[in-house]
């Protein structure tokens, strides 16, 4: 299935085809490449507005995440949807100025952090949350097995985001 990628800013250069590869590679080590996805590359006004409206804390953020498939639980299987055209598991929203300061400040590549806040989000498509000390627990978990594989493959050093204080 497809991954549709929007890069609505225009203030850090991406390379949409290193950010391409990675979700790609990330969609398989969790399952979820019989699923369409979206994900938008905005700015900082954009995700504020965004921040605001659907979780009402002002200003910007890394990721948001908004599931089109509701009741999503990591504990059980993905559900079953017959029909190709409805496998829409939801779409991203990354804030690449605040992904890029924050690649900056911890002396990161960016690329490297944009994987994690790709994985991140995926997790919480699928009904991951970190609201609870043991829902921290089982989605720092999540992260951090999938990123172990990830960084064999990509030689990256990705870790959870859970572990560098994400709240």
């Amino acid at each position: 299935m497809s991954v549709i990628i929007h890069n609505l800013q225009r203030s850090v250069r991406l390379n949409l085809r290193v950010l391409e590869r990675d979700v790609r590679y990330l969609r398989r080590l969790t399952g979820l490449t019989s699923f369409h996805m979206g994900i938008q590359c905005v700015d900082d006004d954009s995700i504020s507005d965004a921040n605001l409206t659907y979780r009402g804390v002002d200003g910007p953020t890394d990721v948001l995440a908004f599931p089109l498939i509701d009741g999503m639980d990591p504990n059980k299987p993905f559900p079953e949807i017959a029909e190709p055209d409805r496998r829409l598991l939801g779409d991203l929203m990354l804030g690449i100025p605040y992904i890029h300061k924050h690649a900056d400040l911890h002396r990161e590549q960016l690329e490297e952090t944009l994987s994690v806040m790709v994985l991140h989000g995926m997790c919480h498509l699928i009904g991951y949350d970190h609201e609870t000390e043991e829902q921290w627990k089982q989605m720092y978990e999540k992260e951090l097995n999938i990123l172990e594989q990830f960084n064999q493959k990509t030689k990256y050093k990705c870790k959870p985001l859970l572990g560098i204080g994400h709240g």
